[in-house]
């Protein structure tokens, strides 16, 4: 059922990023992606098994790719409600 639930806040949060508050949302989404990746780094400074790394690295280039979708989203939905 939560496969359910997910898109629907998916689409707020787009909204909320589009929104006149979309700075402050951007603000705030962008600090929890961005203790993600200090998390990541600190695991793989204090050393990962060979097993874990592969899905790290995959989760930190998901991170940065979420950062870059939110940084568009503001950006798209700023420039749509000046038109």
């Amino acid at each position: 059922m939560e496969a359910v639930t997910e898109p629907v806040r998916l689409m707020e949060i787009e909204r909320e990023l589009a929104g006149p508050d979309g700075a402050a949302a951007l603000a705030r989404y962008d600090a929890m992606l961005s203790a993600l990746d200090r998390r990541i780094c600190e695991a793989q400074n204090a050393g990962l098994p060979p097993e874990e790394f592969p899905a790290v690295e995959e989760l930190k280039e998901a991170n940065v790719l979420a950062r870059k979708i939110l940084r568009l989203t503001v950006r798209v939905g700023g420039e749509a409600r000046k038109a």
